[in-house]
C-alpha cells in the first residue's frame, strides 16, 4: 500500500511517556498554548534534557500556521543571548512540525506576579535582563509581539529567559497577518496592537512595561471585566500609580513604567537598550543610597517650577489673586509623584526679578518653568500661561483663558492638564466642579492664605477672620475650613496664646474640612500635628502620612513626615524625606532647619552643621536655628564655636538653653549655673529646654521632673527626646524606658 503523505491521522497520535521522536525520548508534557504543545524530552545523542515544541495536531495541516511556526524557530535561532531560550533543531514528526530548544528549570514570571513578594531590587534586575534580551532580538530584526509574564521563565540562578516567539515578526519575511488583526494576549497588548495598526519594537516595550507594573502591583494595569473593556482601557485609560498598590516605590521607577506605557509610541523608550540603560542608572542610584526614592537635585523625573504669575490688573491690590492662583497651581501639580515640583518658597524667591529662566532652572534644579500673567477686572479674568524649557528657553506650550471667576477651578485644571500632558505625566486627583465656586468666597480664601504666610500673630489673626468671612458666604467651603485649621495649629505651635484652645479649634476645623472634602492634605496635616501634640502618636502618623500621600511633592508635608519619622528613631527614612523636602524647595529655610535637626538626631553632625548654616544664610533671624547649630557643635566637641553660634540666637529662651549647655561643656560650671537660673525664669512652657539642659549637666532627677511636667503640658519639645543625643545621659536610668512608653515613643 502506498503511503499517503496527506494522511493526517498520524498527526493526531498522542505523544506519551517513552515515545521516541527522532533521537528524542518523550518524558512528559509540560505545557501548551495557542501556538504549540511543549514536551520534556531526553536528547539521546547528547544526553541532555530538552524542551520539544510541537504544533497542535489540529493546526498541523494549516499551511499558514506551519509557516508561522517555522518562523518562530528561525527567529529564535538567529538569537544568541543569555536571556533568550536557545533553539537546537527544527524538524518534523508524523506531519507535525517541531523544534527542540533549551529546557529551563524554573517558574514563569506569572508565578511571581501572582505572589507579588519579590523585592523591588530583584524586579528591577529582571526587567533589565529582559530588556537586554529584547534589545538583542530587536537589533536582529525580530519583534516578539506577545511579551507577557507567562512567556518569561526564571531559572534556578534567577535569570529570566524569553520564551515563545510564536507571533514574532521578522524583517524581510512575508507579513502573515492582515491589517486590523490583533494577534497577541489582550491584557499585554500595546494600544497600536489593540487597534490592529502597524507595530514595531516599541510594542514589545509597552508589553514589558505591563509586566513591570504587574510584578510590582500584583495586577496588570488595564485588565477589565471583559475583553472589549480591556482593549478600550489599553487605548484610552491611564493606569493607576504603582503607589496605590505598593508603598515606597522610587519615583524614578514610576516614571520609567509610565514612559513604557505611554499611549503614543513616540513618547515611549524608542529602544529596549535605552530602557535598560535608564534602569541600570536608577538601580545604581538606589543601591548607592543617593536615590532611595529618586532623590537627586537634578533627577531624571520631569521637573518644573511655577513662578509667581504677574499681576497685569489695573488695581495693584489684585496681586493677592495672581499669587493665589500660582499657589493653587502648585498645589494641583504637587499631587503627582511622577513630577518634581519646586515648592512655594523657592518659586516665590524670584518674584519681581528679571532673571534669566535658564539660570532659575539651574538654581532650582528643574528642566521646565511655568510662568504667566493674570488680568482681573470685576468678575472676569484673563490668564495667560507658558511652559518653558530651561535648557534652551524654548516655549513648550502656551495658553490663554478668558473666563468668569466662577470658572477659575476649571482654568486651573486645564492649565495643570496641559502641563501634565506636555511632560508626559499622569495628573492625579479629581477635577473640581466649576459650578460650585463662589467668587467672593474664593477671593477671601486667597487673601487669607497670603496673610497666613506672614507667620506673625497679627497676620494669622487676620487670616482666620478672612477665612470665617469666606465661610459665612459659602458654609461648605472646605478649603476655608482647612485654612482655619492650619492657622490655629500655627498659633498654638508659635505660642501665640492658649495652646489647648487653639489646638481644639484646629481639630474641629480640620474635621469639618474633611467632612466636605476628604482629599485636602492641609486638613490631614493639621490633624496630624494636633494629635502629635496630644501625644496620640499613632493617629498623628496616620494623618501625616495621608497628607504626604495626597501631595507627595509638597515640601511642607514631606518635611512634616520627616520630623515625625525622626521622633521614633527612623533616621534613614527621616533623613531621606528631609533631603527630599530640601530638594523640592531648596530656598526654604524651614526645610533646611528641619533637615539639620534630623541629621543632628542621627549624630551626623558635619552634615547637620552644613544644613543649619544654609538655613541661617537664607533666614538669619530664624529662631532655634542657632540653638540647633550650637548643639551640633557641642556634639562635635567644638565648644567655642557652640558659644559663638548660640550668642546669635534671637529667642532668649533658646539662647539661655544653649549657653547653659555650652558653658557646661567648656567646664565653666559657674557660668552655666548663672545662665540656667536665668533660663528657669522663662516659665514652665520652656520645660523641654529645662529638661535637656539638666540632662546634659547629669542632673537626672531635675531632667525627669521637667520631662514629666512638659508631658503634662503637652509641650511639643518633648517629642524629640527619644532621639536627641544630648539626652544620652538619661538612657541608662531605669526611668527612661518608662517615660518613653508614657510619651508614646517606645514603639
Amino acid at each position: 500500500m502506498t503511503e499517503n503523505k496527506d494522511d493526517i491521522t498520524k498527526a493526531h497520535l498522542i505523544l506519551s511517556k517513552g515515545a521516541i521522536v527522532g533521537h528524542y525520548a518523550i518524558i512528559d508534557k509540560i505545557g501548551s498554548g495557542g501556538m504549540g504543545e511543549v514536551y520534556l524530552g531526553e536528547d539521546e545523542k547528547l544526553n541532555r534534557r530538552v524542551a520539544l515544541k510541537f504544533l497542535p495536531a489540529h493546526m498541523a495541516q494549516d499551511k499558514e500556521i506551519q509557516v508561522r511556526f517555522r518562523r518562530e524557530a528561525q527567529a529564535v535561532a538567529k538569537l544568541d543571548h543569555p536571556n533568550i531560550v536557545t533553539i537546537y533543531e527544527v524538524s518534523e514528526y508524523n506531519g507535525r512540525p517541531f523544534f527542540s530548544m533549551q529546557y529551563v528549570e524554573g517558574k514563569t514570571l506569572q508565578h511571581y506576579c501572582t505572589d507579588a513578594t519579590l523585592p523591588v531590587g530583584d524586579i528591577i534586575n529582571i526587567i533589565i535582563q529582559i530588556s537586554e534580551g529584547l534589545s538583542k532580538a530587536h537589533k536582529s530584526g525580530v519583534i516578539h509581539r506577545d511579551i507577557k509574564s507567562s512567556n518569561i521563565i526564571v531559572d534556578k540562578d534567577f535569570r529570566p529567559k524569553i520564551l515563545d516567539f510564536g507571533l514574532a515578526t521578522i524583517q524581510g519575511t512575508e507579513m502573515l497577518t492582515k491589517a486590523g488583526s490583533t494577534l497577541g494576549t489582550i491584557a499585554y497588548m500595546s494600544p497600536e496592537q489593540a487597534q490592529g495598526l502597524d507595530i514595531d519594537q516599541r510594542t514589545d516595550i509597552f508589553s514589558l512595561g505591563v509586566i513591570f507594573y504587574e510584578l510590582l502591583a500584583g495586577r496588570v494595569p488595564f485588565k477589565r471585566d471583559n475583553d472589549p473593556a480591556t482593549l478600550n482601557a489599553i487605548i484610552y485609560d491611564e493606569p493607576e500609580p504603582i503607589a496605590r498598590y505598593k508603598s515606597n516605590i522610587p519615583v524614578d521607577i514610576q516614571r520609567i513604567i509610565s514612559r513604557c506605557l505611554a499611549k503614543n509610541p513616540n513618547e515611549r523608550y524608542q529602544t529596549a537598550g535605552d530602557l535598560s540603560s535608564d534602569l541600570r542608572f536608577v538601580n545604581s542610584e538606589i543601591i548607592s543610597g543617593s536615590s532611595n526614592s529618586a532623590i537627586r537635585k537634578m533627577d531624571s523625573r520631569p521637573s518644573m517650577a511655577v513662578l509667581p504669575f504677574t499681576n497685569m490688573s489695573a488695581d495693584a491690590d489684585n496681586e493677592y489673586f495672581s499669587d493665589g492662583l500660582t499657589e493653587e497651581l502648585l498645589n494641583v501639580l504637587a499631587k503627582n509623584p511622577e513630577l518634581k515640583v519646586t515648592g512655594r518658597t523657592s518659586s516665590f524667591a524670584f518674584k519681581g526679578k528679571q532673571e534669566d529662566l535658564r539660570g532659575i532652572g539651574q538654581k532650582l534644579g528643574v528642566a521646565t518653568i511655568l510662568e504667566g500673567s493674570v488680568r482681573k477686572s470685576g468678575n472676569r479674568v484673563r490668564i495667560t500661561a507658558q511652559l518653558v524649557n530651561t535648557t534652551d528657553g524654548f516655549h513648550l506650550w502656551t495658553g490663554t483663558y478668558d473666563r468668569v471667576l466662577e470658572d477659575i477651578f476649571e482654568v486651573q485644571d486645564d492649565i495643570a492638564s496641559a502641563v501634565a500632558k506636555e511632560l508626559h505625566v499622569t495628573l492625579l486627583g479629581e477635577k473640581k466642579d466649576p459650578h460650585t465656586i463662589n467668587p467672593e468666597s474664593y477671593a477671601l480664601v486667597l487673601r487669607a492664605q497670603q496673610s497666613t504666610l506672614q507667620i506673625s500673630k497679627s497676620g494669622i489673626n487676620v487670616a482666620i477672620d478672612l477665612f470665617r468671612k469666606a465661610i459665612d458666604i459659602e458654609p461648605n467651603n472646605a478649603r476655608a475650613w482647612a485654612g482655619i485649621a492650619r492657622a490655629y495649629a500655627g498659633k498654638a505651635a508659635f505660642g501665640y496664646g492658649d495652646t489647648q484652645e487653639y489646638y481644639g479649634h484646629a481639630k474641629e476645623a480640620a474635621a469639618k474640612a474633611l467632612d466636605m472634602d476628604d482629599t485636602i492634605p492641609e486638613a490631614y496635616e493639621s490633624i496630624g500635628w494636633v494629635k502629635a501634640f496630644e501625644f496620640k502618636l499613632k493617629e498623628a502618623g496616620t494623618a501625616l502620612r495621608k497628607a504626604y500621600s495626597l501631595a507627595p511633592n509638597n515640601s511642607r508635608f514631606v518635611s512634616s513626615l520627616s520630623m515625625f519619622e525622626g521622633f521614633f528613631g527612623n533616621s534613614k527614612e527621616s533623613i531621606r524625606l528631609a533631603k527630599l523636602a530640601v530638594e523640592l524647595d531648596p530656598l526654604n529655610p524651614e526645610s533646611l532647619l528641619n533637615y539639620g535637626k534630623v541629621l543632628l538626631w542621627a549624630n551626623q553632625t558635619d552634615k547637620s552643621i552644613d544644613a543649619l548654616n544654609r538655613a541661617i544664610e537664607l533666614s538669619p533671624y530664624m529662631t532655634s536655628a542657632y540653638l540647633n547649630l550650637a548643639w551640633a557643635f557641642i556634639l562635635d566637641g567644638k565648644f567655642d564655636e557652640a558659644l559663638a553660634a548660640v550668642e546669635k540666637e534671637k529667642s532668649d529662651g533658646y539662647k539661655d538653653c544653649g549657653l547653659t549647655m555650652a558653658y557646661f561643656a567648656k567646664g565653666q560650671k559657674e557660668e552655666s549655673d548663672r545662665v540656667l537660673a536665668n533660663l528657669l525664669t522663662h516659665g514652665e512652657e520652656w520645660g523641654a529646654q529645662f529638661s535637656v539642659a539638666y540632662a546634659f549637666r547629669n542632673e537626672n532627677d531635675k531632667a525627669f521632673e521637667w520631662l514629666e511636667r512638659s508631658l503634662e503640658l503637652q509641650d511639643s519639645g518633648v517629642l524629640n527626646v527619644k532621639v536627641h543625643p544630648l539626652y544620652s545621659n538619661l538612657h541608662s536610668d531605669p526611668r527612661w524606658p518608662i517615660f518613653l512608653k508614657k510619651a508614646g515613643l517606645s514603639e
